[in-house]
């Protein structure tokens, strides 16, 4: 009975040691989970990138006119209503790098607008029939045309025939080019629970080759998932998923996120080397790069996943 009661002793001392570094180190689960599952109940975990093009009809429930899912973060960004984001760059991962305000509006145009050389404007002719949208240079400033036959109208005080020209601007993506989005997500499977869970860590705004200057995907910023749903919780009048079929099942974003009611392909499992699913399946019999063989090694992975969820049932 003293054995016993000297390992019972001994099991206790261990565990609240345990559960001291535990608490300690902050280890108890992910920080970025919105429903944090602990990592001595994670039976198993999978992390897991899936590429969401919001242009699909499937999809079209986030990205209603006016009410674009890409139009209302890059709104929420520019009020401060949203205040933390990162980098979206190749190679750096996320949730990894933070950027500034400044860099990501930045991100939102087609050129570097600290790449442009503004040119020097023709100076004024008081004689000369300027026409509308003619630029000028008048005493150091620049000026714009507002009307055709603009003759002897002094651009300083005729602010009918003239108006100030900040110079070339750079073009910007509309939020309506911002059409994929990139789901990184954790599939935990809680042995508490005895359930699959996937949880979401960030979401990743990508411009569609369609739309960018090279043909390229084109990635604009990372969002921190945990960030993104306290903010639509706090916004329910706008952060709104459209149902298509009966508005009277409208749904709040992150219940939008947490049903799962978006439609995307998998684009990356973790692996090693971090490659993606298209770098590891893209080959056909050949040995030439195919993207239906990519597409297809996706869907034999989803399979897996789905299969292997349903034998963990049994565990």
């Amino acid at each position: 009975m003293k054995i016993l009661n000297r390992i019972l002793l001994t099991f206790g001392l261990l565990s609240l040691f345990a559960i001291s570094g535990y608490a300690q180190e902050g280890t108890y689960a992910n920080q970025n989970s919105v429903l944090p599952v602990p990592y001595y109940e994670q039976l198993y975990k999978q992390r897991t990138w899936t590429r969401v093009d919001l242009a699909q009809k499937q999809n079209k429930g986030f990205f209603s006119r006016n009410r674009e899912f890409t139009r209302l973060l890059i709104d929420a960004v520019r009020n401060d209503e949203i205040t933390t984001y990162y980098s979206a760059a190749p190679g750096v991962p996320e949730l990894d790098s933070l950027i500034t305000k400044e860099m990501f509006l930045n991100k939102l145009y087609k050129t570097d607008p600290s790449q442009i050389v503004q040119e020097a404007q023709p100076l004024y002719e008081i004689d000369w029939p300027y026409i509308e949208g003619e630029t000028i240079e008048y005493n150091g400033k620049n000026y714009v045309s507002l009307q055709d036959n603009n003759t002897g109208k002094n651009p300083e005080t005729d602010t009918d025939f003239w108006g100030p020209w900040a110079g070339v601007q750079a073009e910007a993506y509309f939020p309506t080019e911002i059409t994929i989005v990139e789901v990184m997500e954790d599939i935990i499977f809680d042995k508490r629970r005895a359930r699959q869970y996937n949880d979401i860590q960030s979401i990743k705004l990508i411009v569609s080759g369609d739309f960018s200057m090279d043909g390229a995907n084109y990635p604009v910023a990372t969002f921190a998932y945990k960030d993104l749903e306290k903010f639509f919780r706090e916004h329910p009048e706008k952060a709104l998923w459209h149902n298509q079929y009966n508005s009277a099942e409208n749904r709040n974003l992150a219940d939008a996120f947490l049903l799962r009611l978006f439609h995307g392909e998998l684009y990356k499992v973790e692996n090693p080397e971090d490659l993606t699913i298209q770098d590891i399946y893209g080959v056909n019999e050949n040995g030439e790069p195919s993207l239906k063989a990519g597409l297809v090694g996706a869907e034999t992975l989803r399979m897996k996943m789905l299969e292997r969820e349903h034998n963990l049932w049994s565990y």
